[in-house]
């Protein structure tokens, strides 16, 4: 590869954070805890499949109660992800970095992701209370319809709303990587 089309070296993306329960890895010259974009964008197209499965239970299947299964699993992976990051323990972070090992990381800043995730698993928590209260299948489906729109925008498009509240509401000096063009 010609000297001039190649970019510089970036960050070895690994499995595990040091130490594991790090919500994100170091990198050089960068303040604070980074945590791969890539893995993120993949871990949230896993959450809009379970989302539009649980969206079309619930229009289609009421009586099989889908909230009731699914909410506790969302509402747990969000938390988890939020306090240790996307693994070893978050089920859809470990198989979303697991997807994207051998893709080139996009670094992002960690506490603006961790904010989504709590507002993830406020979501869940709403639409779980929701159940417990007797809510009809047609208003937990526009719960589960606002998680299937947020997850799209960050796996497709790579629009996280969470993050861009956050920057919003606090600001974020070290909310993105310089991409240094080769």
């Amino acid at each position: 590869m010609p000297p001039e089309l190649h970019s510089p070296p970036s960050p070895q993306h690994t499995f595990f954070n040091r130490p594991w329960w790090a919500v994100g890895q170091p990198l050089d010259g960068q303040g604070g805890l980074r945590i791969n974009e890539t893995a993120t964008r993949a871990r949230a197209g896993l959450l809009n499949v379970i989302s539009a499965m649980t969206l079309g239970v619930l229009l289609t299947r009421p009586e099989w109660d889908p909230v009731l299964y699914v909410g506790p699993f969302v509402l747990l992976d969000m938390l988890l992800a939020a306090s240790t990051g996307l693994t070893p323990l978050s089920p859809t972070g470990v198989l979303g970095t697991a997807l994207t090992m051998r893709m080139r990381p996009t670094w992002k800043a960690t506490t603006p992701k961790r904010f989504a995730w709590g507002l993830g698993a406020t979501l869940a928590a709403v639409c779980l209370g929701m159940r417990g209260l007797g809510a009809t299948p047609g208003a937990m489906a526009v719960v589960v319809a606002v998680c299937f729109a947020l997850t799209w925008l960050e796996a497709t498009l790579g629009f996280c709303v969470g993050c861009w509240l956050h920057a919003r509401i606090w600001g974020c000096e070290v909310c993105d990587v310089p991409y240094v063009r080769p």
